[in-house]
């Protein structure tokens, strides 16, 4: 006789000698030694349940129900009623636009299975004794101990026959049908079922639509992705160290780039980065239509496909490319740490400065300019949100003067989680490299360097490297974890004090405004429900009202740029309109046409009114007509008549001697001449 007695307890107790023949059970373990004692061989013909409920029968119910009912499915022999789906007939006649038929579907009998409880008397109160697979299961109430099992045994059989022929097994039978469906019928929405088997199947069909897109969606991310991400940067990676001879130089040094290949690839190419112990070994974009709505590379890879790694690209601020004052270059935080997420190793919350000695610098290859090297001046973290704190803005790519650029590279440097020993002055260039972290919502890691000067070593003294313990955060950094944000002043006074030991340039070149550069609005945070709630509006104050009949109103008449009328009269008044005057320039005449209106509605012209009664703001000017002079014909001269030529004299006989002493008088022709 195999009887396995199960203990319910609160806590398992300490000392076993009570319990010796007896296994401790919490209650919400029952279930799961129920099934422990089936699977045994052999499994036992009675387990009986000591403190099994509180002793009425809705105790029972609500501790056991769930375990019969899941008892139940386990013994049920239910026939099949799947049926093979025509999908061929079902493809043909939607191809012959023909209306598909469904299989009819037909109806199976069977017998099913619900257990019965049997009540079972004890001395301590009732227990119930029910069947379970292949064993009966008795609980008995609290306080009710199974001392002798043998017997609790033979009482429980003798019960099981009494009923046998009513409950065979403890059973009891029940007629059922089942319709045997394909699984188009189950699962596609018909006309023949139901409103709420259409409703069921319709949320069906969406759950599972939904549960395909998240899961294609996560592998995808985890997956497909990085895959697809890794074969492009392999395919550039040959592309941009495929020598003469047709060997690609990947492991080298210092190996030449193939420009050709690359341009060929994208036009847009820029340059190439890499920084040591790092992955970041990728070409450089930049995007002629970029502007602060939208940046292609954001979402597109280098060979311009769609792609949520993006590429490595340059500001649209920086206008001149990578001939900029400061050339801000983007790049993603990816999970496997490609693209710009190895940015992060300089440091979370605080320096690694293991890392930074590992990688202090940046090297660029551009196709004119060739390699150069750009050594880190600042390692810092900053948010994008305003309620986070005060927003620095180091988008700059130009700058308006030499204090200003100064004054930047001033705030970059009280920021940085390390103080890095490069000196820098107003004729410095400087690269900015930008990706997310997630110190706090939407922050940014940003790395800056800056160009290596004409003649100057390429290393950088990392043992003079040390952490910054007063680095500049937002506001929010500060509310987290405590302390005080210090006060930022400017770079000329804190080069006045002796607070500057990095600058070497010269102070007399350092003119103009210090104010920072600004390139885009901040954005905001909405506020959320609770906030609005608790927050009071202000109150407007209420605005008295008054009457338009009782104001005043400007009337204004212009003509050739000058004022005809100029004044301020009540509401309904007449204003009689002048003539504008006539006038001639450049060849040609100007005479008035009509007014041009401004206060009269949707009229724009104001054509032959000799006045206007006002009852608004009134803009008046005037619209000349332009035509040429024409010039005067030419008047032919006057014919004159010829002049009669006088008589000559007769001649006397008697000659005159004349005067000697008297000269002859001009004509008046000739004292015109004169």
């Amino acid at each position: 006789m195999n009887i396995l007695v199960l203990s319910l307890v609160k806590k398992p107790s300490k000392d076993k000698t009570e319990y010796s023949s007896r296994k401790e059970v919490l209650p919400f373990l029952l279930e799961r030694e129920l099934k422990k004692a089936q699977k045994s061989i052999p499994a036992p013909q009675l387990i009986i349940i000591e403190n099994a409920f509180a002793g009425s029968e809705e105790d029972f119910r609500s501790r056991f129900a769930f375990i019969i009912n899941r008892a139940e499915r386990k013994v049920q022999d239910i026939p099949n009623t799947h049926a093979k789906t025509d999908y061929k007939g079902i493809f043909n006649a939607l191809k012959n636009k023909r209306k598909p038929t469904f299989h009819q579907p037909e109806t199976v009998s069977y017998e099913r299975k619900k257990t019965h409880v049997f009540p079972f008397d004890t001395d301590g109160g009732t227990g119930y004794v029910f069947s379970f697979g292949d064993s009966r299961v008795l609980a008995l109430p609290d306080g009710v101990k199974a001392d002798n099992p043998e017997e609790l045994f033979e009482e429980s059989d003798k019960i099981f026959a009494r009923n046998a022929e009513v409950y065979p097994g403890g059973y009891s039978l029940h007629e059922r049908e089942l319709k045997v469906t394909t699984f188009f019928e189950r699962h596609i929405p018909l006309k023949r079922d139901s409103n709420n088997e259409k409703i069921r199947k319709s949320v069906l069909l969406a759950a599972t639509l939904v549960f395909i897109i998240a899961a294609y969606m996560f592998i995808d991310f985890l997956f497909l992705a990085p895959l697809q991400n890794a074969a492009i940067q392999s395919e550039i990676q040959t592309i941009a160290y495929q020598q003469e001879d047709g060997a690609v130089a990947v492991n080298q040094k210092n190996p030449k780039l193939n420009w050709k290949g690359l341009l060929r690839t994208n036009n847009e190419t820029k340059g190439w980065i890499r920084v040591n112990d790092t992955q970041i070994n990728y070409p450089i974009v930049q995007h002629k239509g970029d502007n602060k709505d939208y940046q292609f590379y954001l979402h597109h890879n280098f060979k311009k496909e769609p792609s949520s790694y993006g590429a490595i690209f340059i500001d649209y601020r920086s206008k001149k490319g990578m001939k900029s004052k400061n050339v801000v270059i983007h790049g993603h935080s990816m999970d496997d740490a490609s693209m710009f997420g190895d940015l992060l190793k300089y440091g979370r919350t605080s320096a690694d400065m293991n890392f930074y000695k590992k990688a202090p610098v940046v090297k660029i290859n551009t196709p004119k300019g060739g390699a150069q090297t750009y050594k880190i001046i600042s390692v810092f973290k900053t948010n994008v949100y305003t309620h986070q704190g005060e927003y620095f803005d180091f988008y700059a790519g130009s700058f308006k003067s030499k204090a200003q650029f100064m004054n930047y590279v001033y705030n970059l440097r009280i920021r940085s989680l390390i103080n890095c020993p490069v000196n820098v002055n107003e004729r410095d260039r400087l690269i900015t490299l930008v990706t997310c972290s997630y110190e706090f919502q939407s922050f940014r890691t940003v790395v800056v360097a800056r160009k290596c000067r004409k003649n100057e070593s390429t290393s950088v003294d990392v043992k003079a490297a040390s952490p910054n313990g007063s680095a500049v955060w937002p506001q929010c950094y500060y509310s987290r974890y405590g302390g005080t944000r210090p006060t930022i002043s400017t770079f000329k006074k804190a080069l006045k004090k002796g607070k500057i030991k990095w600058y070497d340039g010269n102070r007399k070149l350092l003119k103009g405004s210090e104010q920072l550069p600004t390139t885009y609005t901040v954005p905001t945070q909405p506020t959320t429900s609770t906030e609005a709630t608790t927050t009071k509006p202000t109150e407007k104050p209420t605005e008295k009202r008054i009457d338009p009949k009782k104001q005043k109103y400007t009337v204004k008449i212009t003509a050739r740029g000058k004022y005809l009328v100029n004044r301020k009269v009540k509401y309904n008044s007449k204003v009689n309109l002048p003539t504008p005057k006539t006038f001639k320039k450049g060849g040609y005449i100007y005479t008035f046409k009509k007014w041009r209106a401004k206060g009269f509605g949707k009229r724009k012209y104001l054509v032959n009114i000799k006045y206007v009664v006002v009852r608004g703001n009134i803009k008046l000017k005037a619209v000349y007509k332009k035509s040429k002079i024409p010039k005067p014909k030419p008047t032919k001269p006057k014919a004159t008549k010829p002049v009669k030529k006088p008589a000559k004299p007769t001649k006397s006989v008697v000659k005159s001697t004349p005067k000697p002493t008297e000269a002859p008088k001009a004509t008046e022709a000739e004292e015109d001449q004169e």
